[in-house]
């Protein structure tokens, strides 16, 4: 073959969400089905690709790139891929540069919001257009591994994310992202480690200067498996008074990468910047997950969450500055998941999360009107057959 090609539909809904309704019925949505992948792949010899379209991208422990498939439209990206492969190196490179309509080049990517207040001079309503750079501009990467050996690998990662100035349509803010990532998995013990380290600019221009650490092992004794690790991830110090310091933004973007999959299923820290108020995250996490049989499994996961850095308290009012304390909680997520037949599995869990007053105040609640935050769910996943070749 000199060419692959792919191509997938997605149909996203939530139940009552419909839009086409009136008192006697409710007909249905004005647009659902969307085109999730199109891509065409041209195979260069051995080893090299260029595959170009609509794509998922997720590499190594999916830290900065992922298909977040979890919520219900997953992620996908509109890219360039070029891919080389030989004996044991790998090497991907990505480009991109998205716009909102059809334009020769330098299009307004920004989305807009409009502010309503009230002119007390003249006594009327002004509406104003506010800018809001919320959507990456310009993906682009450098992924190379090298294998080194047939239990472990070590691979490095650049990523370069472009965002636009606010009010302008011909500046592009970039920020660097590089990162090393290690791997080893022999046949009951198993490891993986990454740092990574931002620099250049945030979406509003200011300097950055931001780290992340992640460390988890596991090991198996059948029919048990145990996994424990720690996620740090830097944040800003909001009792920092040096100007030098302040200047920069020392929070660390983990940009399109996975959230539920890493910070506890509750999604407490999805937003992560929002969720802990710039402070950054540290997330120790255990796990055990019992193998019930070939067709069932249940696991128990446990995070403790603090914050990285200092945060302000915002009840306390004044000059007096007080940090909160940075303990944020504790959180326990329970899962089952039983294969009902060879193609259909159902899948369910409970979690509940044990908040601090800290994370309260973040989170704009009374504090000690929380103590026991929990959710539940139950999934049906078919994957069926629906054709088959020999040929």
């Amino acid at each position: 073959s000199k060419f692959n090609v792919g191509i997938s539909l997605q149909d996203v809904r939530v139940w009552g969400d419909e839009q086409l309704y009136s008192s006697t019925g409710v007909f249905g949505d004005k647009a659902s089905i969307e085109m999730k992948e199109g891509w065409i792949e041209l195979l260069a010899g051995k080893h090299n690709a260029f595959k170009i379209g609509r794509q998922f991208f997720s590499y190594e422990d999916a830290r900065l790139l992922a298909k977040r498939n979890w919520n219900q439209n997953a992620l996908a990206y509109d890219a360039f891929l070029y891919k080389f492969s030989k004996n044991d190196l790998k090497l991907h490179v990505g480009l991109s540069i998205n716009n909102n309509k059809e334009n020769v080049f330098g299009g307004d990517y920004n989305l807009y919001d409009e502010i309503i207040y009230l002119d007390t001079i003249t006594n009327t309503l002004i509406t104003q257009k506010v800018s809001i750079s919320s959507r990456i501009q310009s993906l682009n990467f450098l992924y190379l591994s090298k294998a080194l050996n047939e239990k472990s690998h070590l691979s490095f990662f650049a990523l370069a994310t472009g965002f636009q100035k606010p009010d302008t349509k011909g500046t592009i803010y970039i920020k660097g992202t590089y990162g090393l990532f290690f791997k080893y998995a022999p046949e009951n013990f198993g490891m993986r480690t990454g740092i990574y380290y931002q620099n250049g600019k945030n979406k509003i221009g200011q300097n950055v200067s931001a780290y992340m650490f992640n460390f988890c092992g596991n090991f198996t004794f059948d029919p048990f498996s145990v996994e424990a690790g720690l996620d740090y991830i830097s944040g800003q110090d909001a009792l920092n008074e040096n100007e030098n310091y302040k200047n920069k933004d020392h929070f660390f973007d983990i940009f399109y990468g996975a959230r539920h999959k890493y910070y506890g299923f509750m999604d407490y820290f999805s937003n992560m910047r929002i969720a802990t108020d710039n402070g950054g995250l540290v997330d120790f996490y255990c796990g055990l997950k019992y193998k019930l049989s070939d067709k069932s499994d249940l696991s128990l996961d446990y995070h403790y969450f603090s914050l990285q850095n200092r945060v302000s308290d915002p009840t306390v009012e004044g000059e007096m500055n007080k940090a909160l304390n940075k303990a944020l909680g504790s959180e326990l997520d329970l899962v089952f998941g039983i294969k009902i037949f060879k193609e259909v599995k159902i899948s369910g869990g409970f979690s509940f999360l044990l908040p601090t007053e800290s994370l309260e105040k973040i989170q704009g609640v009374e504090p000690g009107s929380s103590k026991f935050a929990y959710w539940g769910w139950i999934m049906l996943t078919a994957r069926p057959t629906l054709f088959s070749s020999s040929q």
